[in-house]
C-alpha cells in the first residue's frame, strides 16, 4: 500500500466501514443514494475515502443500515468529525515519513493493539535511553543527523502517553525472549529497560508475555507484526520494514494475523510468569 496522509487513511477507514455495512445488507450504492437523497457518485466517493463523510450524511446512512448501537454510532461520528484533525505528531512532520505518520494516526485512534516482537522491545514500552541507543545505530543510513535521532526519540516517548490517557490504549504484547537477551547499549541501559517492563506490566491496560527461546515452530517466525482494533469495530494488520509500513485491511488477512497472535500467545509464559522472568533478568 502506498504511503498516504493520516487524514486520507482515516477517510478510507470510515468509508470502508460504511461500504461493508451496505454490502452486508445487500444494498446497492444507488439504493442508498436514493434513500438519503444524495447522488450515487457522492456515495461512491464517501465509500472510497475520496470525499469527507459529513456527520448528517453519516447519521442518515447509519439509519438506513439499521445501526442503533449508541457506542458504535458515537465512535463513527467521532471519526467523521476528526477525519482531518492534525495529530500531536504534526509538529514533528518534517522529520517523519508519511507512512510513519499514518502509523501514528492509527496508533492514536486505536482502542487496542496486539503486538508480536521478535528482536526488540516494542516502541510503546521502551525507555528513553534504549530508544536513543537503538536509533543512533541508524545515523548516516536512515537517520541523517543526531538532531533527527533526538526528534525521533521524543516522538517515541510521546507515543507512550496513549497508555496513560483518560481512555487508555489497551496493549497486548508478546515479546520473544531473544529481545530480552539482545543487548541494546550497555548493561545499565538494558537493566533499566527490563525494570521498566516490570513496572509497565503492573498497569491494568498493559499485558506483557514472553515467548521462551526454543519454543516452536510457531506462526510468528516470519517476523514482527501489529494488529490494530478501533472503537468503531474496524481492524487491520501492520507490517514494518526498514523504511516503510504496510497495512492489510481485508478480513481474511486480518483474521490470519489474529490467529497467528493467538498461536504465539499459547506458547508464551503467562503474565505472572513473564513478570517473574523479567525480575530474574534484572537480578542475575
Amino acid at each position: 500500500m502506498a504511503p498516504t496522509s493520516p487524514p486520507t487513511f482515516r477517510k478510507r477507514r470510515l468509508g470502508g466501514a460504511l461500504r461493508r455495512m451496505r454490502e452486508e445488507l445487500g444494498l446497492t450504492q444507488q439504493e442508498v443514494a436514493d434513500r438519503i437523497g444524495y447522488r450515487i457518485d457522492r456515495v461512491s466517493r464517501m465509500e472510497t475515502g475520496r470525499t469527507k463523510v459529513e456527520v448528517p450524511a453519516l447519521r442518515a446512512m447509519l439509519d438506513v443500515y439499521g445501526v442503533d448501537d449508541p457506542a458504535l454510532r458515537s465512535a463513527m461520528e467521532d471519526m467523521a468529525r476528526n477525519v482531518s484533525q492534525r495529530g500531536w505528531w504534526h509538529s514533528y512532520a518534517s522529520f517523519l515519513h508519511l507512512a510513519f505518520q499514518d502509523f501514528l494516526g492509527l496508533e492514536s485512534d486505536a482502542s487496542e493493539i496486539c503486538l508480536w516482537e521478535t528482536l526488540l522491545i516494542p516502541g510503546l514500552l521502551q525507555t528513553e535511553d534504549y530508544t536513543r541507543r537503538l536509533l543512533t545505530a541508524g545515523t548516516g543510513v536512515i537517520h541523517s543527523t543526531p538532531e533527527r535521532v533526538e526528534k525521533l526519540t521524543s516522538v517515541r516517548l510521546e507515543r507512550q502517553k496513549a497508555l496513560d490517557r483518560e481512555d487508555p490504549l489497551n496493549l497486548r504484547v508478546v515479546i520473544s525472549e531473544a529481545a530480552l537477551r539482545n543487548p541494546i547499549g550497555d548493561r545499565v541501559i538494558m537493566r533499566k529497560q527490563l525494570e521498566h517492563l516490570v513496572c509497565m506490566s503492573e498497569k491494568s491496560n498493559v499485558h506483557i508475555q514472553v515467548l521462551p527461546l526454543g519454543y516452536g515452530p510457531h506462526l510468528g517466525l516470519d517476523g514482527a507484526f501489529t494488529l490494530f482494533s478501533f472503537p468503531d469495530g474496524g481492524r487491520l494488520a501492520s507490517l514494518e520494514s526498514l523504511v516503510n509500513s504496510f497495512y492489510l485491511e481485508d478480513e481474511d488477512s486480518v483474521q490470519a494475523y489474529l490467529s497467528a497472535f493467538g498461536n504465539i500467545r499459547e506458547g508464551a509464559l503467562s503474565e505472572d510468569e513473564t513478570r517473574q522472568l523479567l525480575v530474574d533478568f534484572t537480578n542475575p
